[in-house]
């Protein structure tokens, strides 16, 4: 009876089954981490899969390998003495542990150099991971800069064209976002209502109409400010932004010759051709899409 008490938990086949679904939960963690959009995808559309974000299964894939290191740790404890056998068997038996030992770290040191060095399957394997991550990515919902989520609603402003700040406090607001000022952070604003940073942008730019009309009109108001300020909003209206339109589309409303346009854009040292974006333009000259603009006007 006391040896069957002291049998009711085993600490050997703890260790083994602790080991076991951890290193499960490790790998299922794992590649899901392999299919994630980048965080600046991941955090401004507000990714999930299975009903997580990718910051939390990247804290499940951590903690599960934690657990699984701490339960080898226990496991290699128990079985210390067999281990150690190994090393005290025959001469025969031990060279053939050596020939194991060296094949082992030969295999691991040939992934480790070829993966570094970029070479064939390897990068290969790299490459698919990257374009999995990017097949996530859509123009339509990019944000305006990487991690935007993080910018105050001042910052975002500098980096949204023809809109004021005032101007998009009074979006959100007529959409009933309550914005204590314009130092609040887009991410945390956006989770207080529960929304994703690129819904709180599309409403604070003029996108999404506000409640009972009052927000449409503060979103008619932005496009109109654009058109006139900067002949930027085009169809996309005023969360579009000029730097996203191509030159072509900017000519066309702008009534500029697309000619003359890359003639002048030419002769300032400036890439360019009808189908970039303004901001692609400008980011060859290191400028401000509306730099752009008034070099063209």
């Amino acid at each position: 009876m006391a040896e069957q008490k002291r049998r009711i938990f085993n600490g050997r086949a703890f260790a083994s089954t602790l080991s076991g679904i951890s290193f499960i939960g490790m790998c299922i963690t794992g590649i899901i981490l392999f299919v994630v959009p980048p965080g600046r995808i991941a955090n401004w559309t507000g990714w999930t899969i299975f009903g997580l974000t990718k910051a939390q299964w990247q804290a499940l894939h951590i903690w599960w390998s934690l657990v699984f290191m701490v339960a080898a740790v226990v496991h290699l404890a128990y079985n210390w003495r067999c281990l150690l056998g190994y090393f005290k068997s025959k001469v025969d038996a031990a060279r053939a542990l050596r020939v194991e030992w060296i094949l082992s770290l030969a295999i691991c040191a040939l992934v480790s150099i070829a993966t570094v060095a970029g070479l064939k399957p390897f990068s290969s394997l790299m490459a698919w991971n990257e374009s999995i991550k990017h097949s996530w990515d859509d123009s339509d919902r990019r944000a305006p800069i990487p991690h935007a989520e993080l910018l105050t609603l001042t910052e975002l402003t500098q980096h949204v064209d023809g809109l004021t700040t005032e101007t998009i406090v009074a979006n959100l607001r007529a959409h009933g976002i309550t914005v204590a000022s314009p130092a609040d952070i887009v991410g945390d604003l956006a989770a207080a209502h529960n929304l994703t940073p690129d819904q709180l942008y599309r409403i604070a730019v003029g996108q999404v109409q506000g409640q009972g009309g009052h927000g449409g009109g503060a979103g008619r108001g932005a496009g109109r400010g654009m058109g006139a300020g900067q002949r930027g909003g085009g169809g996309g209206g005023g969360g579009r932004g000029m730097g996203r339109m191509t030159l072509a589309q900017y000519c066309e409303q702008a009534g500029i010759e697309t000619k003359t346009a890359l003639d002048k854009l030419h002769e300032a040292k400036l890439t360019a051709t009808e189908t970039m974006t303004l901001r692609d333009i400008a980011d060859s000259g290191n400028m401000h899409p509306s730099a752009i603009a008034g070099l063209l006007e």
